[in-house]
C-alpha cells in the first residue's frame, strides 16, 4: 500500500540527524592520554627538529599557529619524531579525533608552549 502522508524533507532531515546523533552517543569517550601528552609537551619545549614537529602537531590539532612562527608541512610533520614521540602523537590524534568529556588539557599545554615561546617569535628559535 501506498502511504497517503509522504514525509516532508524537514521531518526526513530531522530523522537523520537523530539517527546521527544516535550513533555518537554509543561512541565510548576516549580518556585523556595525559601521559602521550605530557611527553609531546616536554620534547615541543626543546630546540630540536623533534621539538619544532611537536610543537606543531599540538597547535595544528587545535588550529592555531605556532607561537615561533614556523609553518609545518602537516601530517608529513610526523616523519620527523621518533617512535616514542610518534606513538606518543599518534595516541593523542585518536583522543582527539573522539568524543572528549573536555579538551582542556591540550588547551593547556598550548597555553604554557604559547607562555614559553611567544616572546621568541622574532627570532629566537629556528623557523
Amino acid at each position: 500500500m501506498n502511504d497517503p502522508s509522504p514525509i516532508s524533507p524537514e521531518r526526513k532531515a530531522r530523522q537523520a540527524a537523530l539517527e546521527t546523533l544516535r550513533h555518537y552517543l554509543k561512541i565510548p569517550v576516549i580518556p585523556v592520554p595525559h601521559e602521550a601528552l605530557s611527553r609531546l609537551h616536554d620534547a615541543a619545549q626543546q630546540d630540536t627538529g623533534s621539538s619544532q614537529a611537536c610543537r606543531n602537531f599540538l597547535f595544528w590539532l587545535a588550529g592555531q599557529p605556532d607561537p615561533t612562527g614556523y609553518r609545518g608541512d602537516g601530517g608529513l610533520e610526523l616523519r620527523r619524531l621518533d617512535g616514542t614521540l610518534r606513538s606518543a602523537a599518534i595516541e593523542v590524534l585518536t583522543w582527539w579525533a573522539s568524543p572528549t568529556k573536555s579538551d582542556q588539557p591540550l588547551f593547556e599545554i598550548l597555553e604554557r608552549l604559547r607562555d614559553r615561546f611567544s616572546d621568541q617569535s622574532s627570532g629566537g628559535l629556528s623557523r
